[in-house]
Parts: C-alpha cells; structure tokens; sequence
C-alpha cells in the first residue's frame, strides 16, 4: 500500500509551475528562480573565513520569508530595453553582458519602470535574500563561492576575465540554477550599509539611516582572496562604475506559501452495496482516483449500484497501470492459466487419436478429431471470469 508523505500544517503547496517563472519584458525575458524560505547563519561562517574582515563579523542567524531572484544579471539588452534613454559607459555590441556604470539611484528607476511594464513588485534583493541565494538556499553545500569551492569555476574574477565584463551564464551554476554569483559585477542590493549584529532577525532590510548602499558579489575586478560569499562592499548611492550592476528580485503578492494547505485525502474508502463491502484506493495522479479491489465480472454485477452513488466505472487501463506502478495497488502474481493446461491435454489426445486412427478405421470407426474451436470455445467461456476494476475519479 502506498505511503503518502505527510506534509506539516504550517507548510504551503507551491506547484512546479510556480518554481521557476519567465517574464516577457518587450521581447525580453527574465527568468526568475524561486527560493524558499528558510533560516541560515549569515556573515563570517567557517567555510567564508580566509582573512580576518571585519564588516562581515559576527555570523547571525536569519530568517527569511520565500521570493525570487533572477537567474542572471541584468543584461545590456534589457536594460536598453526598459531605459532606452538611459546610456551607460558599457561598450556597444555585447547584449548578453550585465549592465555595468548604473548607480544604485539608476537601479531604482530601473526596477520601477520595470514593474510598471510587467505589472510585478520587482526590486532589488535585500543583502539577506543576496547571500541566502548566493550560498544555494535551501540546497546549501556550504561552498565558499557561489556553487563551488574553486572560483574560476563559477565567476569572472581578476587575472582571468581579462579586466572586463563576460556574457552571463557562461560559468556553472549554483546550487539553485543561479550564474554569476560570484564575480562578473558586483551587485547593488536595497539595504543601507550598517554593522551586523547577532539579533536573530526576520527578513532584515539593513539599517534605516546611513549614507552608503551594499554592493554583493565581486566582480572581474576583485581577486579570488576577495570575492568568497560573505565579502561586502558599499559604495554612495551615486556611484557608477564598470564593476557595478544589478539583479533583480520579487516577491509575488498572491504568492501560495500564503494560502492554506489543501486537506489530505483518506488514503482508502470502503463503501457498502447491497451488504457487501468493496475497499477502493487513492491514486494521487495529476487528476487523483480511486481504485478497487479486483473484481470478478459476476461479483460486477452486484456493484451495479456504484454507477449512480458514487459515479465508479471501469478503470482504464493507463490508471491500473499507474496506480501499480506508484505502489498502490500489486500486480497480480503470474499463474498458470487453465487453458495451457487444456492446450497440453489436446496436443496429448491429438497424437493419442493420430496413433489409434490406423487401427480404427479398419472396423469404420473415426475418431473425433480435437481441434482449435474446442480451445477458442473455452477462452470464450473464460472471459467472463477475467478480474476487473472500478474506479472513482475525484473532482
């Protein structure tokens, strides 16, 4: 019998649809990577520490409500896209290389123009939501660099990007599918720069007062001793540069994690017809049903009644199929069927009769010769007794 997980009550349903979401933006599109919520050690943990920097001291503990992040940073071509007016020092010809030479005060009209075309809450992410999804999230492998422990693998970084930016998503991925975590540009976040403390903190947006904005990240201009995670920097909100850019997030408004969980089915229901009763099993497809027991077609027709109190009819043969193969039901076990037998019983007479013909039909008397009809008559006669199935489809 299958063994459905159970799923705690303060959880949420969040369908694979949901997980992963592609935006058109005038021809454009962002793809933005779900990250669920969690808590993680923030700051200066084990694997991050090389050198003693203080700005990322002491490690605290966070935690973090769901939203999404871009899988890449914002491209030349999108930016032109949302703020054709708007130019950059950026060379031209390298549409799939981040935006570089924005200030964080561009960033904010970026991100506002962007969801008025969208219609979405897009942002910046907080330095929390940068750092969470920078180390995997809830898929953590507590790497020092965004999905791996060599940088080289995973980020454009100084000697080896050549003092200039690179198309996004050349390098590996993270945990969570995200590229350029580490190096290419550094990445403005929304958060005012200010000093960690060891408050256990919900969804924290850095301090309310403070001249400077945290840039997360590195960039091809930093070097690997560097560029680990938990490094930050901050720069005035007016400050461009070519080692500067941006990723964007959001947080849906009609996001599932804030509805309730939908009631678990009973895993089995057992219905009474006629005094008898009949056990049927759940089958959590894309459209769930119920299965029964194996019927005969003589016991069948004592269920007739099913048809109109609970709406049963025949299972396919795709959903016996399925509900065997998630475990719910066993395949009935091989036997010997009896018309094998009967088929050894003919072939055996077959040659009996063949032997005895000779010596028959010297006094007139043929025998009665066993042929196919005689079996094809006993499949027929079988047939009725062929095991079935009910079902039960759930609206």
């Amino acid at each position: 019998m299958l063994s459905l997980p159970m799923v705690a009550r303060d959880k949420r349903v969040v369908p694979d649809s949901l997980q992963r979401l592609e935006i058109d933006v005038m021809g454009a599109t962002i793809v933005m990577q779900r990250v669920e919520g969690g808590s993680f050690m923030m700051g200066s943990t084990v694997e991050q520490v090389d050198r003693d920097i203080y700005t990322d001291k002491p490690a605290h503990l966070v935690f973090l409500s769901p939203y999404y992040i871009a899988t890449t940073e914002v491209t030349n071509a999108l930016w032109q896209k949302v703020m054709p007016e708007k130019e950059t020092l950026a060379p031209k010809g390298y549409p799939t290389n981040p935006v570089s030479y924005i200030s964080w005060n561009d960033a904010q009209e970026f991100v506002r123009r962007l969801d008025s075309i969208t219609g979405l809450p897009f942002r910046l992410p907080t330095e929390a939501q940068w750092e969470y999804a920078a180390r995997g999230g809830g898929k953590s492998e507590r790497f020092r660099f965004a999905g791996d422990m060599i940088a080289d693998s995973v980020g454009w970084l100084y000697p080896y990007a050549g003092n200039w930016t690179h198309p996004v998503a050349r390098k590996k991925p993270n945990e969570l599918g995200l590229f350029d975590m580490t190096g290419n540009v550094a990445e403005w976040c929304q958060d005012r720069f200010g000093a960690y403390t060891l408050n256990t903190l919900p969804d924290p947006c850095g301090p309310d007062t403070g001249s400077y904005r945290v840039a997360r990240g590195g960039s091809y201009d930093n070097c690997v001793a560097n560029s680990h995670i938990s490094v930050r920097k901050w720069y005035k909100p007016e400050t461009s540069a070519g080692y500067l850019g941006i990723r964007v997030a959001l947080t849906l408004p009609n996001d599932p994690m804030m509805q309730p969980i939908p009631e678990e089915p009973p895993l089995t229901k057992t219905i009474r017809v006629k005094g008898r009763k009949l056990k049927f099993y759940y089958v959590p497809a894309e459209q769930p049903y119920y299965i029964s027991d194996e019927l005969s077609r003589s016991t069948w027709e004592k269920y007739r009644d099913l048809y109109w109190q609970q709406e049963a009819s025949a299972a396919t043969k795709v959903e016996v199929a399925k509900a065997i193969h998630l475990g719910v039901i066993v395949p009935p076990k091989p036997k010997k069927k009896n018309w094998e037998r009967d088929v050894h019983s003919i072939q055996q007479r077959r040659k009996t009769n063949k032997r005895a013909s000779a010596f028959t039909e010297l006094f007139g008397v043929k025998l009665k010769e066993v042929d196919d009809p005689v079996l094809q008559q006993y499949e027929t006669e079988q047939s009725d007794k062929k095991m079935l199935r009910l079902a039960i489809r759930v609206r």
